[in-house]
């Protein structure tokens, strides 16, 4: 089940950016730290306190403020919008279950049956479509970044479903791996040599809200 809700997690994801806005995928696929929160809270995981429904919150915030989203984009792009949703739903119940009950059975049990399941239905998918694989790979501008984007989400799938599995606090882990959004801000900055313009006050309203959330559930 978890393997089937990662795969689909990713599959709608990928869904979402094909039909509209990265820019509106991003900030609201934020909003999975407020499910993974109400869901852990619901069954005792974590302690619903006004730290950890507060940074969930900020943390949601900060994601849609560091993407420079707006009520135009969100409203001009509702397909993408919802397939993003349908993505949280599935990502969060995903890391819910891991924190929950994966222990039960061993982490490492666990894992490997969920990537294991997610394998699976990534190779039923690709064989009807082997022509266009086998075309990718055929050249190597198109195969390495591919190879290195696969494995990039590869490792960060494990890492994170390893702090999920071992310290059983998806709600926190959550808040911590939305901060991605705002690394992703400077990044840009600091890559993009072209850009003159300074970062946006929204986004670093952004990154000082992730801060905010993060020292609200810590403390």
């Amino acid at each position: 089940l978890n393997g089937f809700l990662f795969f689909f997690g990713q599959w709608f994801s990928v869904q979402s950016v094909r039909k509209g806005d990265l820019v509106v995928h991003s900030s609201t696929l934020g909003f999975k730290v407020l499910i993974v929160a109400v869901l852990s809270a619901s069954v005792g995981l974590e302690k619903a306190g006004a730290g950890l429904i507060g940074g969930a919150v900020l943390a949601a915030a900060a994601v849609y403020l560091v993407a420079g989203a707006t009520a135009e984009r969100l409203k001009a792009n509702r397909t993408t919008l919802w397939l993003t949703v349908v993505a949280c739903i599935f990502f969060a119940t995903n890391d819910f279950l891991t924190g929950w009950k994966s222990h039960e059975i061993g982490g490492d049990r666990w894992l490997i049956i969920m990537i294991m399941t997610a394998g699976t239905l990534s190779v039923g998918m690709l064989l009807p479509r082997w022509k266009d694989v086998r075309i990718t790979f055929t050249k190597k501008e198109m195969a390495f970044p591919v190879l290195g984007a696969g494995l990039a989400l590869g490792v960060q799938a494990l890492l994170v479903n390893l702090a999920f599995s071992w310290f059983r606090e998806p709600a926190l882990s959550n808040i911590a791996y939305s901060t991605r959004g705002v690394m992703a801000v400077f990044f840009v900055w600091v890559i993009a040599k072209k850009c003159k313009e300074p970062l946006g006050g929204r986004q670093l309203l952004g990154a000082v809200l992730m801060v905010v959330a993060l020292a609200l559930v810590l403390l």
